[in-house]
């Protein structure tokens, strides 16, 4: 097991989604910020992703990515950032009976790293629903639960998609007066030609793991409610 480690005013920084249980809509990403958040990568968030399990229908996948660099900055991580003195939290909010929420956490998932005598790096979690206990593994390698939910952390491939340089033809095309922008030039959406990914082949560092939905979002008369989730870091005090 991972060892654990006490938090002091740590202050977080917010990445949001909003997300049924068996469906998501983000709401908003976290890319590119303020040089000093951008020199700390290992607890720069970069993304949330909730999403219904490809293998199971009774789970739910989340995601914490954090480091990576968006286009055009010229750093693609080589490695991933095993950092023990941050804490990632992955807050979970229920909708009451009304589909409203109180944008306080019903659920706190904490993921935490260590390195063990030969320097390997570890994942350690707590409080997954339907996790069974706190569980641990090794990095770059999937992963179970007491109860058998699946996690994994490591390098890869970063899944957000975004065209910057149509971003940038898209604000240019504000730039006159009387000038409406252009979506469809700026984006090439009507040229037929491929889309551009500016975070293609670019790392970034990843927190994977399952959730139960009867625990996630327990139904209530046959349905169940809707769930907000955000994630934040925090370091530990000196």
């Amino acid at each position: 097991m991972l060892s654990k480690f006490n938090l002091r005013g740590a202050p977080g920084r917010l990445a949001a989604l909003t997300a049924l249980a068996v469906s998501v809509a983000v709401m908003s990403a976290d890319h590119a910020e303020s040089p000093g958040t951008d020199a700390d990568p290992a607890a720069d968030l970069a993304d949330v992703f909730i999403f219904p399990s490809p293998e199971t229908a009774s789970r739910t996948v989340a995601s914490i990515t954090f480091g990576g660099r968006s286009a055009p900055r010229s750093r693609i991580d080589g490695s991933f950032y095993c950092d023990p003195n941050v804490l990632y939290t992955l807050h979970i909010d229920r909708a009451d009976a009304s589909g409203n929420f109180d944008n306080i956490a019903d659920v706190e998932v904490l993921a935490k790293f260590a390195k063990n005598t030969e320097g390997v790096c570890g994942l350690q979690l707590e409080n997954v629903p339907g996790g069974g206990g706190t569980f641990s593994g090794a990095t770059e390698r999937v992963f179970t639960s007491p109860n058998g939910l699946k996690a994994f952390a490591g390098l890869r491939n970063d899944p957000f998609f975004f065209d910057a340089e149509g971003y940038a033809a898209l604000v240019a095309s504000f730039a006159g007066a009387g000038q409406s922008g252009d979506l469809v030039g700026a984006f090439r959406l009507g040229s037929g030609q491929a889309r551009r990914d500016s975070f293609a082949l670019r790392n970034v560092s990843a927190i994977v793991f399952e959730m139960s939905n009867d625990v996630l979002a327990p139904a209530v008369n046959g349905v169940r409610p809707k769930v907000r989730v955000w994630a934040t870091t925090g370091r530990v005090a000196a």
